[in-house]
């Protein structure tokens, strides 16, 4: 099946010589006006996007960021050795549909519509807000000629493809079978080389989002059941989920703070980890594919996760945690091999137009995002983002979430079990979390609190042991959280003391706070009356 793929590519003309020239000329000559230089002439030389996207991974599940597990991300680590890895990225909110939407449009949830997990657009956000400003950067590239298409997780209830995607089901075993990714990857490649088009292709693994492998719910009957029963068609005709390549033993697996070093977290840490694994081999399998095709060298790939793992500590919160990822890009005919940022803070919401910039989309400006194109060709670029904005609303599937969030604003901090706002801004440095609802009693539920809530009675042997009793003040504190959250990270990179009320950080608070004030007016934050009210009456 790869017979095809390679460089050579044949084109047939017809007329004269002279007359073909001419054609030829005027055509380069637009395309270099209309694309600012950035994209030769020829369909064929426009650059190409691979999007990956990994759900639930945790920034510093990657060898490339640190991890010591052998073994556990070896094509990453190599995609990262052959590009630029900026290790500073954050996405716009830790649940994964508004942070895909985010991705793709461009735009933070409170301007693209999608507030929360599994959300439509509230009717006041309809009336308020000109639908056609937020627009997918697929929709974009299709109009441009782009043969555009998606394998796994979709992304956005906004994208638009050019082929039809390959779901999150059976087609892609859950979006946990490398054979699968590869397969559909090499299908979309023949198209795109057979209709000599230019390509975005986003890839998205569901691992590893729990359940991880190794769980007793990756069985065929627990799936049938989570997934409507007989009907529905199990993994790979049946069969359970692919084995990842790697089996970690749980003594060897590195325990992160504050959870204690204890037997039974180990055990489930190495079930997720046997996850990053597979979503690894995955990846390796879509960039031989890419590379079998001859399509490496114009490929522009970008990898990052669309938050954090799902602990109570990172998914669900504002923590860097729940928000900060990886981002690795690699472009082998303009971007030098082996680059790490750790300066630059990015923003997911800097992707959509960074890929229309590359891609001669010089009108696609309708973004709460900036380029950075030309940091990655090696060019001199002012960088104004020195601190990436996130959010949470906390939505129970509330039939009458409209008129929740305008009584939310209208009778500010009044208790509403349906929705919990947040907001938070995170640099290298200081993370800053404000949290509209606490009120020093109002939990919240126990579905946001992760994986470890539910093992908490049976995690350690010794409850009087200090490991333990850190994780159980962290634990508790989560559950109510404090309504102002000041953190320095690089000091107390688990975010363990809160610094909003100590007097040596009341001048960064006070900039702090000037700046959440400026982003929420930006992007329209319903959520600026209640952040003003708390400013005058703290």
């Amino acid at each position: 099946m790869l017979a095809w793929c390679g460089n050579g590519i044949e084109t047939k003309y017809s007329g004269s010589v002279n007359s073909i020239k001419y054609i030829f000329s005027v055509l380069l000559l637009l395309n270099i006006l209309s694309l600012g230089g950035l994209v030769k002439a020829g369909p064929e030389e426009y650059p190409n996007i691979l999007l990956i996207t990994a759900d639930d991974l945790g920034w510093d599940s990657l060898g490339c960021m640190g991890n010591e597990l052998t073994g556990l991300t070896p094509n990453l680590d190599r995609l990262a050795a052959e590009g630029l890895l900026l290790t500073h990225g954050f996405v716009a909110t830790p649940i994964c549909g508004p942070s895909r939407q985010a991705l793709f449009t461009g735009r933070h949830p409170q301007s693209n519509g999608m507030l929360g997990h599994g959300t439509q657009p509230p009717k006041w956000w309809k009336t308020t807000r000109n639908n056609a400003d937020t627009q997918s950067i697929t929709t974009e590239l299709w109009k441009k000629g782009y043969l555009t298409g998606m394998i796994g997780k979709h992304g956005s209830q906004w994208c638009q493809f050019s082929q039809p995607p390959h779901g999150d089901n059976d087609q892609t075993g859950m979006g946990r079978n490398p054979e699968k990714f590869s397969r559909f990857t090499l299908d979309f490649l023949t198209q795109a080389k057979e209709k000599n088009k230019p390509f975005f292709l986003s890839i998205n693994t569901h691992d590893p989002h729990r359940y991880w492998a190794r769980h007793p719910s990756e069985s065929i009957d627990w799936i049938r059941k989570m997934m409507g029963g007989a009907s529905w068609k199990a993994l790979d005709n049946g069969k359970p989920y692919p084995d990842p390549q790697t089996k970690f033993a749980p003594a060897k697996c590195p325990v992160p703070a504050p959870y204690p070093k204890e037997e039974k977290i180990r055990e489930v840490l190495a079930t997720y980890y046997d996850s990053v694994n597979r979503m690894d081999q995955i990846i390796g399998e879509v960039l031989t594919v890419l590379e079998k095709c001859g399509n490496k060298e114009n490929t522009v790939v970008i990898f990052l996760s669309d938050h954090g793992m799902a602990w109570d500590l990172s998914k669900w919160s504002l923590y860097p945690s729940g928000v900060r990822t990886p981002i690795i890009i690699r472009w082998p005919s303009r971007i030098k091999r082996g680059q790490t940022d750790s300066k630059s803070v990015i923003s997911v919401v800097d992707i959509a137009p960074t890929i229309a910039e590359i891609c001669g989309l010089q009108e696609y400006v309708r973004t709460d995002g900036e380029s950075f194109a030309g940091r990655l060709t090696g060019k001199k670029q002012a960088w104004n983002r020195s601190w990436a904005f996130s959010c949470f609303n906390y939505m129970n599937n509330d039939p009458k979430i409209d008129e929740t969030i305008q009584a939310y604003s209208k009778n500010l901090f009044q208790k509403f079990d349906q929705y919990r706002p947040s907001r938070s801004l995170n640099n290298r440095d200081f993370c800053y979390v404000w949290n509209g609802w606490a009120d020093g009693a109002t939990e919240l539920p126990p579905s946001m609190l992760g994986e470890f809530h539910f093992l908490l009675p049976d995690l350690v042997k010794n409850p009087s042991d200090l490991e333990y009793g850190n994780y159980l003040t962290k634990h508790n504190f989560i559950k109510l959280r404090a309504r102002e959250e000041l953190y320095n990270v690089k000091t107390d990179p688990g975010c363990h003391h809160n610094l909003a009320l100590v007097a040596k950080y009341q001048g960064k608070l006070e900039e702090v706070r000037n700046q959440m004030k400026n982003t929420l007016r930006k992007t329209g934050d319903h959520e600026l009356a209640s952040y003003l009210y708390f400013l005058d009456v703290k």
